[in-house]
């Protein structure tokens, strides 16, 4: 069976931004690689903070903090960045034991890989393990840092457990969040655990992100997505569930390694 990818959250210039990548936690830090070229790799020279939302067997598990990017072809930069430079090699390693399938699908799509992707085109990034909070699947919070400590909440205000069919990217003082929602297309509606995103503090009204992608086939070429961006309402609760209305501005597809972005 496939792992699990993981969501994260980079701020760009139009606001919070969320894909899924294959990565582990190792040493403090969330550790995953991307093209060079990948606009969150662009979003993260710019502001070097994001976060990470982990599923674990019944509960989530959202960690934020600054990142670094080591880039082959800067080595000099990537030797300043300690300690996640000392540790990069283990990292890679454990990577490729804990995702063989997505390495065996490049290597499937062999000579049709876009330049971008080849190895010798990737970075690492490495996310620093600062903040942290964990809920389980009915909403309840379980374990917080100062941070997120700000919500007195109690059994009352937990939702019945919300299946998860996409990821919200909400801005905050302290960088771009992201959480588990139901997407309501008809509605153009999120909904997500109230408690959850009290908790997070975000800046709603705003802009937001709505991203569907499971990432579950393992050649690139077959994977698909979407990213709706656009401008969120402030939220109503109700059962302990939050629902935001999202007037989408722009909408951005992929099939395999071509995307396209078109105004809403």
């Amino acid at each position: 069976m496939s792992a699990a990818f993981q969501a994260i959250a980079v701020r760009r210039a139009s606001g919070p931004v969320v894909t899924l990548q294959a990565g582990v936690d190792f040493a403090g830090y969330f550790w995953t690689t991307t093209s060079r070229r990948a606009a969150k790799v662009k979003a993260l020279r710019r502001d070097p903070v994001a976060s990470v939302l982990s599923r674990n067997k019944d509960s989530w598990s959202l960690r934020a903090g600054r990142a670094v990017i080591l880039d082959p072809a800067h080595p000099s930069e990537a030797i300043r960045q300690q300690p996640a430079f000392a540790l990069a090699g283990t990292a890679l390693a454990l990577m490729t034991i804990r995702y063989p399938d997505q390495i065996l699908g490049y290597v499937a799509d062999g000579a049709t890989t876009p330049a971008a992707w080849r190895p010798h085109n990737r970075v690492l990034v490495a996310i620093r393990h600062e903040d942290e909070i964990s809920w389980t699947d009915d909403g309840v919070i379980t374990e917080q840092t100062p941070r997120f400590s700000g919500v007195v909440h109690d059994g009352d205000s937990s939702p019945v457990g919300l299946d998860d069919s996409c990821w919200l990217g909400v801005d905050t003082d302290a960088g771009p969040l992201v959480l588990p929602g139901q997407w309501n297309s008809t509605r153009s509606s999120v909904r997500v655990p109230a408690v959850v995103l009290a908790a997070l503090q975000p800046r709603l009204p705003g802009p937001v992100c709505i991203t569907i992608d499971d990432s579950a086939l393992h050649r690139p070429s077959d994977k698909t997505g979407i990213i709706a961006r656009g401008q969120a309402s402030a939220y109503r609760v109700r059962s302990g569930v939050a629902s935001i209305g999202v007037d989408v501005e722009s909408i951005t597809t992929w099939s395999g390694f071509r995307s396209t972005v078109a105004a809403a």
